[in-house]
């Protein structure tokens, strides 16, 4: 099983444009599309970010989606871009496996991600 994480940049610190969803928001509708896919179901979860001193809650941080096989590399390739494009706003999501190396993906660029993905998997697999 791979971990990779799925983190949504904006461009303002809020993470906010305008009258778009907030980030939280953006981050369970992404997370509510991937698991429609058959492959994805029941491996994508919602990750808390830690709450800052003096906050009383914390939203979201992040998504991890865990991998283990190549039909939900090919589901998760698949799925992101349409999902980004889908939303109001130009979106970026950074995807990083857990030794650090990462992509970002917008709505036009899928193939870094099915590279970088299959690379990992292929070496997740190699003992």
């Amino acid at each position: 099983m791979l971990d990779v994480t799925l983190r949504l940049l904006t461009d303002d610190a809020t993470g906010q444009a305008g009258n778009a969803p907030t980030t939280d928001e953006d981050l369970s509708l992404l997370r509510r599309g991937l698991v429609a896919e058959p492959e994805l179901r029941g491996r994508v979860s919602l990750i808390p970010r830690v709450p800052e001193k003096g906050q009383m809650g914390s939203g979201i941080e992040l998504l991890a989606i865990a991998i283990s096989s190549s039909g939900a590399v090919t589901a998760l390739v698949r799925s992101l871009p349409a999902l980004l494009k889908a939303r109001r706003a130009a979106a970026t999501v950074e995807l990083t496996l857990p030794d650090g190396r990462s992509v970002k993906v917008t709505a036009d660029s899928a193939d870094d991600a099915r590279t970088l993905l299959d690379t990992a998997l292929r070496d997740h697999r190699q003992p």
